[in-house]
């Protein structure tokens, strides 16, 4: 594998001083700065379309992103000879978000807002989309989401020997169970056709992964990194990605969660049909639905205690989540 990443380096333009292994790819000291080396294996268009998007933000005046570095045949994909295609891309010396520090949260905040400005592809009626688009119905998600809920609750009311997990799945089922009919009530008052059809119109981008993983901070400057699932498709449900990780890290604190759509909203104003949207998914519960789901497709007769924990800390945090949503509502509607 050494001596094959050997051959492969040669055919870029830079000269190593040093490398090491970091998870999935190696890291390069180089005459021409940092850089990360990996195998790829997505399609080119895929990576043309990343590459397009990173080269818009450059173009707005936002540098810090990990661009690919061609090879010295112009080409952004080099073969090792051995069937596997290699990516070297522009990198950098920082530390990950730490979504512990709210400085630094409301940091990345702020330069998502920044980043959906600029991610805009623009449609003139003529031009083809990269990649066929296929509506994300949320609706339709939350109704499916809201039966299998219903289903596992059914499901362990007939049986006869109960353990923890689902004496807890029980006793939480009601207020869980309403709040997704409720967040599926409101995203049907929404407005999310309009909001979906504008975001295609225009050619809108989200990030797609936007998490603490993918922003460094290094001084001063903010870096945003692997746009691996980048598409055209509703910018707000990056922050909502964000704004719950984030929650659930700090037990839904209350100031935490505001600072975040205050800091986002400074930078980028958020249309109403995206306020509403918004508050829908926040209201939805999704990470409830996560464990409903794990332990009805697990083994019954074995239940991780990791799950457990997470049910207990969900069920725990409940209060503080729905005085924050409370106060969303009002910020937001």
């Amino acid at each position: 594998m050494d001596d094959r990443l050997d051959e492969v380096i040669k055919k870029y333009p830079v000269t190593v001083k040093s490398r090491r292994r970091i998870r999935g790819a190696v890291l390069l000291d180089t005459d021409k700065g940092i850089c990360m080396i990996k195998t790829y294996t997505a399609s080119q268009k895929r990576l043309i379309f990343e590459e397009d998007i990173k080269k818009l933000l450059l173009n707005g005046g936002y540098g810090n992103v990990d661009y690919a570095i061609p090879n010295i045949d112009n080409e952004l994909l080099t073969d090792d000879g051995n069937g596997k295609k290699w990516l070297m891309k522009k990198w950098y010396s920082g530390e990950e978000c730490d979504i512990k520090d709210i400085h630094k949260v409301l940091l990345a905040s702020s330069n998502m807002a920044i980043l959906h400005k600029i991610m805009v592809i623009g449609q003139d009626g003529t031009k083809e989309l990269p990649f066929k688009t296929n509506k994300l119905d949320i609706r339709g998600l939350f109704l499916r989401h809201n039966k299998e809920i219903k289903k596992v609750h059914s499901y362990i009311r007939t049986k006869r020997q109960k353990n923890e997990m689902e004496i807890c799945l029980l006793n939480s089922y009601q207020n869980f169970f309403e709040q997704g009919n409720q967040a599926e009530e409101f995203l049907k008052e929404s407005g999310y056709d309009k909001l979906y059809s504008d975001t295609i119109a225009e050619g809108r981008v989200l990030h797609g992964s936007y998490n603490y993983h993918n922003i460094m901070l290094s001084g001063n400057s903010i870096i945003t990194t692997n746009f691996e699932k980048a598409d055209i498709g509703l910018q707000i449900i990056d922050l909502y990605d964000f704004i719950r990780k984030v929650m659930e890290k700090n037990s839904w604190n209350l100031n935490t969660g505001i600072q975040i759509i205050e800091a986002y909203i400074k930078e980028r104003k958020l249309e109403k049909e995206e306020q509403k949207v918004l508050y829908a998914l926040l209201l939805y519960p999704e990470k409830y639905w996560k464990l409903v789901n794990f332990y009805y497709n697990g083994k019954k007769s074995w239940m991780p205690a990791k799950n457990f924990e997470k049910l207990c800390r969900i069920c725990g945090q409940e209060k503080e989540r729905l005085n924050f949503l409370k106060e969303v509502k009002k910020l937001l509607i």
